[in-house]
């Protein structure tokens, strides 16, 4: 059963940079009433809600394909600069407000109170697609904290393609803030923060009653039998060395989260 407030969305004939753009102002509804995020391609079969581009040809067949294996498959249709005949449309350029009106019109209309079991509904087949978790995404919700913008990109993106959503933090003082205020399923911790560092971090985590039960796994360059060893000290659940492997990555969400993902692969995160 989907989470009350949370709706999956498929994304079909957007290029990537927009796609990026469509992230960050979804990412807005986490504190919103309703709440949305995007599944990767091959869990397209699975969201509750369709955002398409009709001027793209293949996308749209896509979808058909798709919507003709469920009963239902609300759609938001993109149109350039003009008005759509249906009635759930977002114009380009996007902006927060139009998009999340649109997504909240079609869900006030369509989806709220309804019987949102997920749905059992095959996926079709690609020549190439990539492994991912038999799971909703937004199922489950990460914190990461890491003063480098470029490896909380890294971590994000291995984590959205498990169907993870991701919250971040630069520093010691914010994450902690974060913990207190919200609810988290995995902590994703840099050792070396700004003010706090990560064992300072991990262990206020695991002295909280509340917050304790928090996997924290420590993600960082410090590789030494002594820096491993204050880990454990500090309480952290697991400690990954950069360069991590995406397999190793996967194997740590599968332990902690109970995750079936794939660990076949090659692809480093430094």
């Amino acid at each position: 059963m989907q989470s009350d407030n949370r709706y999956a969305i498929a994304v079909f004939g957007i290029p990537e940079f927009e796609r990026e753009l469509v992230e960050r102002i979804l990412s807005l509804s986490e504190s919103r009433e309703h709440v949305y995020r995007i599944v990767e391609q091959a869990q397209d079969h699975t969201a509750e809600i369709a955002l398409v581009d009709p001027s793209d040809a293949d996308a749209t067949s896509r979808f058909e394909g798709i919507r003709a294996q469920r009963q239902d498959f609300p759609l938001v249709v993109i149109a350039d600069g003009h008005k759509s005949e249906s009635d759930y449309w977002v114009k380009r350029p996007f902006t927060t407000t139009r998009m999340l009106g649109a997504l909240d019109k079609l869900v006030e209309d369509r989806l709220r109170g309804a019987n949102r079991t997920q749905q059992e509904v095959p996926a079709l087949k690609a020549e190439s697609t990539p492994a991912t978790p038999a799971v909703t995404a937004g199922t489950y919700k990460a914190l990461v904290v890491d003063k480098s913008l470029p490896a909380r990109k890294q971590v994000s993106v291995a984590l959205r393609r498990a169907g993870i959503t991701a919250e971040f933090a630069e520093d010691g003082e914010s994450a902690l803030e974060l913990i207190e205020a919200k609810n988290y399923d995995i902590l994703f911790l840099e050792v070396v923060l700004p003010g706090k560092d990560g064992y300072e971090v991990c262990k206020a985590v695991k002295r909280d009653k509340q917050k304790n039960h928090i996997p924290v796994v420590m993600l960082t360059g410090k590789s030494s039998s002594l820096d491993k060893a204050k880990g454990k000290m500090s309480g952290c659940d697991a400690y990954l060395t950069k360069p991590v492997s995406l397999k190793e990555f996967n194997q740590t969400l599968s332990k902690w989260l109970n995750l079936p993902l794939s660990t076949e692969s090659a692809v480093d995160m430094s």
